[in-house]
């Protein structure tokens, strides 16, 4: 799992969390799967105050599908502003009870974790702490990857199609839409959409018209050309034309 920590603290007085991001980030991948990047994340996790600039930050990534966590930089200290209403992660992290009390207060809904900061509490050490934000980054990453599944599989269901390999490809192909989106393609994506392809027996004017309800149909043009030049696709297995276009060259700047 890929994961971005973002700290906006620079300007805070002070922090009472303004050392967690390092923390975590340089000690987080002796725990478990876990890459710290820069580029291409598939979680986030965000440090700052509540602030107009933290719900812009945190919009930006959920806006692209990537979920995120936030910490607040002060907990409890700072007064909440009407804006602190405009933050929402994915879920937000507390360091206290008393925190997470006061968040589901002003927003109900919300999705809630409390995580002692081992700075702070003899409750916990940072190895306990560490291994938590660890179950934390895989569950929310999971339950996002599960819903973002669903809602494709909801889609297929749509075509009303009875063709496995139809709805099998439809649904590879609306998942590297998404991961296109979230400026994250990686190669076993492509690897595995081509030899559904390949290895697949369908009927073609079937699948063209599944496309075009699912109004992708240009996006797939785009695709085959990206899977031949970047994957094992030849012209014979392609369901529809290949356009080595715009949306291609962007996608081709994606790939991990």
């Amino acid at each position: 799992m890929r994961i971005k920590f973002i700290s906006l603290l620079k300007g805070t007085a002070s922090p009472l969390n303004k050392e967690l991001p390092d923390t975590i980030a340089d000690n987080i991948s002796s725990i478990g799967d876990v890459e710290v990047v820069d580029n291409a994340p598939d979680l986030v996790h965000v440090f700052g105050k509540w602030s107009g600039t933290t719900a812009t930050t945190m919009k930006g990534y959920t806006h692209k599908g990537i979920p995120v966590v936030f910490t607040s930089a002060n907990g409890l200290v700072d007064v909440l502003p009407p804006h602190s209403l405009m933050l929402a992660p994915t879920v937000f992290h507390c360091c206290g009870p008393a925190e997470a009390e006061l968040i589901k207060k002003l927003l109900p809904k919300a999705s809630v974790k409390v995580i002692a900061n081992e700075q702070f509490t003899l409750t916990t050490d940072r190895t306990t702490m560490l291994r938590q934000f660890n179950d934390l980054y895989a569950k929310v990453y999971s339950e996002h990857e599960a819903k973002v599944m669903s809602e494709i599989n909801n889609k297929v269901r749509t075509l009303n199609i009875s063709d496995h390999a139809i709805n099998e490809i439809c649904s590879q192909l609306l998942y590297l839409q998404y991961a296109f989106r979230r400026e994250t393609i990686r190669q076993r994506l492509l690897d595995n959409l081509s030899d559904t392809l390949i290895n697949s027996n369908y009927d073609e004017e079937s699948m063209r018209q599944a496309l075009d309800t699912l109004k992708i149909s240009s996006f797939a043009t785009s695709v085959m050309a990206l899977l031949e030049s970047k994957s094992h696709l030849t012209e014979g297995f392609m369901p529809i034309a290949a356009s080595d276009d715009k949306t291609t060259k962007q996608m081709q700047k994606h790939i991990i």
